[in-house]
């Protein structure tokens, strides 16, 4: 067992993921934008990041066919959880419309970026395989923000925020 601090470890990270994990599938499946192939290697990637505390933040964003977001969640990531309550995942069933697409979109911890150029390469040739770049910097605009679920296992967390 890898312990990372005196309050969680990998197995805590596992859990807290797989309550993203399955809020992204229920969206995926839900609105019929992602296969389920693509579902489960975005599922293993992510938690490869989340595993090794790459991950600071995902955004799932449903897009219009002109590329406005309609709706999004973003997880974002805490290591000193003292308050939060453990919620269930659910309640992501957006609705469609012709052209719509489901977007997932990561950013990245100090840690990562701390990397060497090819310890970066060697996890994304095992990782992060066909992955592209972003140009999305992280405004919602006008978009009601509510932040309904927190997901923790010991001092390990994601908030998930709605964008409405």
């Amino acid at each position: 067992m890898s312990t990372y601090t005196d309050t969680f470890n990998r197995d805590d990270i596992r859990r807290v993921y797989a309550s993203f994990a399955a809020d992204y599938k229920i969206v995926a499946e839900w609105t019929k934008l992602h296969s389920a192939i693509w579902i489960e290697r975005n599922i293993a990637d992510i938690k490869a990041l989340a595993e090794e505390q790459y991950l600071e933040s995902i955004h799932l964003q449903l897009r219009s066919s002109s590329g406005a977001i309609r709706q999004a969640a973003v997880y974002r990531v805490t290591t000193n959880v003292s308050v939060f309550s453990a919620d269930r995942p659910g309640d992501l069933y957006w609705d469609t419309s012709a052209g719509d697409t489901l977007h997932v979109i990561v950013y990245f911890t100090q840690k990562w970026r701390s990397l060497t150029p090819g310890a970066r390469a060697a996890f994304e040739a095992v990782h992060m395989v066909g992955w592209g770049t972003a140009d999305f910097n992280g405004d919602y605009g006008s978009l009601a923000a509510t932040t309904d679920k927190h997901f923790t296992s010991r001092a390990y967390g994601m908030e998930r925020t709605r964008y409405e």
